[in-house]
């Protein structure tokens, strides 16, 4: 996985409402084609997937990304503040229940 970099938000994605944001690339799981906004944890292999586990809270996808046929790489999020209403959560998870898992990966709900 590369570095992550930090870049600034120019408005092309306003899932991203912080003044900075820092992305990186991470490679998702296959079998699934995943929305901007999906809030991603890893799995056994260390693929990013969208979570149903609040404990497993670790990034934000920044792109809609189709990886139904294997797996891909995608941009996400791991610092920033995002819109709430845009994310899309696994299972029976709620805000509250990624609020302080994400906050305390440096991702802010706003």
């Amino acid at each position: 996985m590369a570095n992550p970099k930090t870049t600034t938000v120019d408005g092309a994605n306003p899932l991203v409402v912080s003044e900075w944001k820092v992305d990186g690339n991470g490679v998702l799981a296959s079998g699934s084609a995943y929305v901007k906004g999906s809030v991603l944890g890893k799995n056994d292999d260390g693929n990013f997937e969208v979570t149903t586990d609040a404990a497993k809270v670790e990034a934000i996808l920044l792109d809609d990304v189709d990886a139904t046929a294997g797996l891909k790489n995608a941009p996400i999020l791991i610092g920033g503040a995002v819109d709430k209403e845009q994310l899309t959560l696994g299972g029976t998870l709620t805000l509250a229940d990624i609020e302080a898992p994400l906050r305390d990966k440096n991702i802010y709900l706003k």
